[in-house]
């Protein structure tokens, strides 16, 4: 008998979100990584002095900072954590279902994905997620 992987509906919700926006989230960490590592060095609003500024160690800084990236790559290892948990051709399904936004009638159309298959499959990455954010 197949498992259930039961999570309450509100959790469900906001973990299907978060799954489905795990694509933006990389492109958001490589956009933000980016824009620090090839904008121009910050005036800190005080004369120049005798020192010399670091620009480098202040792009370092910054990266290494960003909470906007700082949640964005923890999503993302979360996400990628709990699809470590699922067997490699359930990796593959759940990725056409989250980030290729495969729908049921799609994936068994163009891939030969049984109704039962492509829910089992979601229902467990959504549970896996769930366990990995402390939602359950």
């Amino acid at each position: 008998m197949r498992k259930k992987y039961n999570v309450p509906n509100h959790v469900r919700i906001f973990i299907k979100k978060e799954l489905y926006d795990y694509e933006k989230n990389k492109l958001l960490i490589d956009e933000l990584k980016e824009d620090i590592l090839f904008s121009s060095a910050e005036n800190d609003g005080q004369p120049r002095g005798n020192a010399t500024s670091n620009p480098t160690e202040m792009k370092a800084t910054k990266l290494v900072t960003t909470r906007s990236i700082l949640i964005a790559e923890k999503k993302v290892g979360k996400i990628e954590t709990a699809l470590g948990k699922l067997f490699p051709d359930e990796q593959e399904i759940a990725k056409k279902i989250f980030f290729k936004g495969y729908n049921q009638v799609f994936a068994q159309m163009h891939e030969g994905i049984s109704k039962d298959t492509y829910y089992h499959v979601m229902n467990k990455m959504i549970y896996f997620t769930a366990m990995e954010y402390g939602e359950i």
